[in-house]
């Protein structure tokens, strides 16, 4: 999805122009930067939490060259989603495959009747 496809959404769903549409989505994501700048951290309730998170220095390897890289410290954004958001995207996301899922996972599981076992009585 796209921020167009973003801003097309909120036209339809509101009595905004698309042109007024397009600058809220971009005014809410220079927000949403100004402030990772400013705290480092923007909660969102319903939806999750924006931070930034200091990442280590590390070795990596260059995949073309195979040529070990030292990769310098540096901070990154990270996303967590809501509890809400995640149950909400694994409600509408998974049925079909949960149910297709259990199905075989059911059938691969199911118990077999158990063979009688014979044993012999030493006298």
């Amino acid at each position: 999805m796209t921020k167009k496809e973003i801003a097309r959404l909120v036209y339809t769903n509101t009595k905004l122009s698309l042109v007024e549409s397009q600058e809220s989505v971009q005014a809410t994501f220079n927000a949403i930067s100004k402030l990772l700048v400013k705290y480092g951290r923007v909660e969102l309730r319903g939806f999750g939490v924006f931070s930034v998170q200091k990442r280590s220095a590390r070795k990596a390897h260059n995949p073309r060259t195979g040529e070990e890289v030292l990769v310098p410290e540096h901070e990154t954004v990270v996303f967590k989603p809501s509890k809400l958001m995640k149950a909400e995207i694994l409600e509408r996301r998974t049925p079909k495959k949960a149910a297709k899922g259990a199905k075989t996972k059911a059938a691969a599981t199911a118990k077999k009747p158990a063979a009688k076992k014979t044993t012999k009585k030493s006298k």
